[in-house]
């Protein structure tokens, strides 16, 4: 009789002990989930910013070289108008002036 209450004890001490370790796991493994479920949405968060900003940035940069394609071009066109105003004035192709070379 004594041994089957000291095998009952023990039983119910590693039944009671089962019980603690199963809740311990099963809190640490929420909060394991939860933690990565916060690491996920932020990771998330991240690189929408980033893709965001990626965006931006590239049209910021499309903006620029149109900038400076039609900056280039109107210098050139101003170069060129110039060229030719003195092309016109000193070889004197419209025939307005008579200079000799």
């Amino acid at each position: 009789m004594e041994i089957t209450s000291f095998i009952l004890g023990v039983l119910a001490v590693i039944a009671v002990g089962m019980v603690a370790i199963t809740s311990v796991n099963y809190m640490a493994f929420k909060t394991l989930k939860r933690d990565f479920d916060n690491y996920v949405s932020s990771t998330e968060r991240v690189l929408a910013d980033i893709y965001r900003d990626r965006e931006t940035q590239g049209q910021e940069l499309h903006s620029r070289i149109t900038e400076t394609e039609q900056a280039l071009a109107r210098h050139t066109d101003s170069r060129v108008d110039k060229l030719e105003s003195k092309i016109f004035n000193d070889f004197d192709i419209k025939q307005k002036q008579r200079k000799q070379y």
